[in-house]
């Protein structure tokens, strides 16, 4: 950048050459001086003035522009007595002439006037001995001009040291605003804010570097501004002092930029203008960048909800019809839990891949949070028939990519229909009620919000506060059942399972209350409170000389993480309970999950029993069996209650019997409520019978007396 110095004129080499001058005639007038003195009358004293002057002299030679209060005394000494001896002034005046001028130019500690005044003081004294001494007195009309060209050395003098002074002062400011601008000129170079200084009429006058390359100049040129070609120019007032930064994009960088206007002042005026040029593409891409990560979702890149709301609340607030669908996956923890999070997130990904297609861009579609999407669309078509269409998307497989089926439940909720809010918020709380709905009855379907619905869901909310508030508390009752051993001919264990006391409605069986606490995650600690209460019944019955052990339902809930072997641990060595007591039952769901099996085998590994409920009614598999030691196989009721019936279940049965058998593992029957079932199982080789047939489940201390006897009979047909 090209900036102008400041008017400073270069006085040195002047001064140099009055310092020469004066040097000079010091020089010469302090030869005179001496020479005079050395031939005067008075031999002795002229000759010591000599001496003076020439070792005067011989200081301005060694010491140059450094005489200090020494050499003014032997000055002012040599002036006076030269005054005395030498029979006219005009050498002491020529000597007076050359000191004083000569200081006047080499001071540079501001002490001139005190240094100056000492000598001509001297030669006033020397002049008043001179007219004392008894010699010829000049008189008044002598005494003027002697004295005047002392007055005119004094005002000369000044007047040049005056000048001198302020010729030294504007050297400094010349080199002081030389400095500056070369300080300056560097600064502009390196800002990186391209600077250009416009007169009144829009050229450039001055700019740097960096604002060429980011106006793409190759010379000076024009400041263009977002409304034209011409910043100084614009209609809008971009040039203005004080106006807004106006943003420019340019096509030549691909970068924005942000031009600052300011007005210089000159004297008054204002007609010029410094613009300032700053390069704001990497701002405005972090912003954007920011922007886009506060409105839409960083794995699927679709609207998130907060963004979703303020959408919908703009199309409610121009009042044009429209339908929110609120979709949640079915069955999506599973993916989570069974083949990992990596797995879960790429069905999320291309679940938003297939609504995104099937909405083809018409419908906001937006991912609110886990695997819940919603889609706010016009109501050009029934929302129901538009959510059954999107269902139909998601359960399309892809054949060149996720040939997955995708199921989910949707919600429909429409403003100010069948007792919907009106707002963003009141419609995906409706929405939200609605698809509970279909989840609840199984999944794959598609609810529209109904009032009553509401309702149920509050009620259902309702459910699920008492039922926190009756964990550790009396409501929440065991009841067992016993399982008698067909070899031992008695009950060896019994299975607990929970009743809800609940107060104004009675006693609840797990099937009232078992799937809320699988929803809302209750079911882990009231399989915590469940499991402790069994335990420490199996310990009373134990100090009552009972031999029984007990069996709790596990659900997979609980077998998350590496919690529940410790829980069962501790539970054991809180209630004093053998491992070899306790039986856990989990259903063949389990079988899929690869972390709940090893939780549940690291369990067995304790010493507790591990038994497989509901065989044959879920995942069966030999290669499970095969991988994993079950001590106990349950055979479902659905299958017991076949037996003398039907010859192809007996045949089903006597299989589990032999393979369980074949595996090291022992068979419980369920729901054996007959003599002919229970004749049947025990020729079969079946180890534990369960059923009505020998109790309901009960209080403990109901139980009849005849459970806990060595010699149980088993009924026969």
């Amino acid at each position: 950048m090209t900036v102008a110095p400041t008017d400073v004129p270069d006085v040195r080499a002047g001064l140099r050459r009055v310092r020469r001058w004066t040097t000079a005639f010091g020089w010469v007038g302090g030869a005179v001086f001496a020479a005079q003195s050395a031939f005067a009358a008075h031999r002795l004293v002229g000759l010591a003035v000599a001496v003076v002057v020439v070792l005067v002299l011989a200081g301005w030679l060694l010491r140059p522009g450094r005489d200090g209060w020494g050499a003014v005394v032997a000055e002012t000494a040599a002036i006076v007595a030269g005054t005395v001896v030498l029979p006219a002034p005009q050498p002491v005046l020529g000597f007076l002439f050359g000191v004083t001028l000569r200081r006047m130019v080499l001071d540079v500690e501001h002490r001139f006037p005190a240094r100056a005044l000492v000598p001509v003081l001297g030669y006033l004294l020397g002049f008043a001995a001179w007219e004392l001494g008894g010699r010829a007195a000049p008189g008044s009309a002598a005494l003027a001009p002697a004295l005047l060209p002392l007055v005119g050395l004094v005002v000369e003098a000044a007047a040049l040291y005056e000048t001198a002074r302020a010729a030294r002062l504007a050297d400094a400011a010349r080199v002081r605003a030389d400095r500056a601008h070369r300080t300056a000129e560097a600064a502009v170079r390196a800002s990186p804010v391209g600077l250009v200084l416009l007169d009144g009429a829009g050229r450039p006058e001055l700019f740097n570097d960096r604002a060429a390359d980011l106006l793409g100049w190759d010379g000076p040129g024009v400041v263009p501004c977002p409304h034209g070609p011409d910043l100084t120019a614009c209609a809008e007032g971009c040039a203005r002092p004080g106006a807004e930064a106006a943003e420019l994009r340019v096509d030549h960088a691909g970068a924005t930029l942000a031009l600052h206007p300011v007005a210089v002042r000159d004297g008054g005026r204002s007609d010029r203008v410094m613009v300032a040029v700053v390069d704001v593409t990497a701002r405005r891409r972090w912003e954007d960048v920011l922007r886009e990560r506060s409105e839409y979702d960083e794995l699927t890149g679709l609207v998130n909800r907060r963004h979703f709301l303020e959408l919908a609340d703009r199309a409610l607030a121009g009042g044009g019809d429209v339908a929110l669908l609120l979709i949640d996956l079915d069955h999506f923890k599973e993916v989570n839990d069974v083949q990992g999070h990596q797995a879960g997130d790429r069905r999320l990904v291309e679940a938003a891949r297939r609504l995104r297609t099937a909405t083809g861009g018409r419908d906001v579609v937006a991912r609110l949070g886990g695997d819940e999407f919603a889609v706010l669309t016009s109501d050009d078509e029934d929302g129901v028939c538009r959510a059954r269409r999107l269902l139909d998307a998601l359960a399309q497989p892809d054949a060149a990519g996720d040939a997955a089926v995708i199921r989910a439940s949707v919600g429909v909720a429409v403003p100010g229909r069948n007792g919907t809010g009106r707002t963003s918020e009141d419609l995906l709380r409706d929405a939200d009620v609605a698809m509970y709905v279909a989840k609840r009855e199984g999944g794959g379907q598609v609810r529209s919000f109904r009032r009553e619905m509401g309702e149920d869901v509050a009620a259902r909310q309702e459910d699920q506060a008492a039922l926190g508030a009756a964990l550790g508390t009396d409501q929440l009752v065991l009841h067992y059942q016993p399982i008698v051993g067909v070899a031992a001919a008695r009950a060896t264990h019994a299975e607990a399972l929970v009743r809800w006391r609940r107060p104004g409605r009675g006693l609840l069986g797990p099937d009232r209350f078992i799937g809320l606490a699988e929803e809302t995650g209750l079911i882990v600690p009231l399989g915590t409170h469940v499991l402790r209460a069994a335990c420490a019944q199996a310990v009373r019955w134990q100090d009552r000389g009972v031999r029984l052990g007990v069996a709790v339902n596990v659900s997979p809930g609980q077998l998350g993480g590496d919690r529940f072997p410790r829980e069962v641990a501790e539970l054991l060595a809180d209630t004093g309970l053998r491992p070899d007591r306790l039986t856990v039952e989990v259903t063949e769901s389990v079988w899929a999950d690869e972390d709940a099996m090893r939780v549940l085998m690291a369990v067995r590994e304790a010493g507790v029993r591990v038994a497989l409920d509901d065989f044959g009614t879920g995942y069966s598999s030999l290669n499970y069996l095969r991988r994993y030691r079950f001590d106990l196989v349950k055979i479902d009721k659905s299958f017991t209650d076949g037996l003398g019936e039907d010859t192809r279940t007996e045949g089903v049965v006597r299989c589990i019997i032999d393979l369980a058998a074949a595996l090291g593992a022992r068979t419980v029957a369920e729901g054996v409520e007959t003599p002919t079932q229970a004749q049947w199982l025990r020729e079969a080789g079946c180890d534990y019978l369960q059923g009505y047939l020998f109790g309901k489940p009960d209080l403990p201390e109901n139980w009849h007396p005849d459970l806990f006897a060595d010699a149980l009979t088993v009924p026969r047909p």
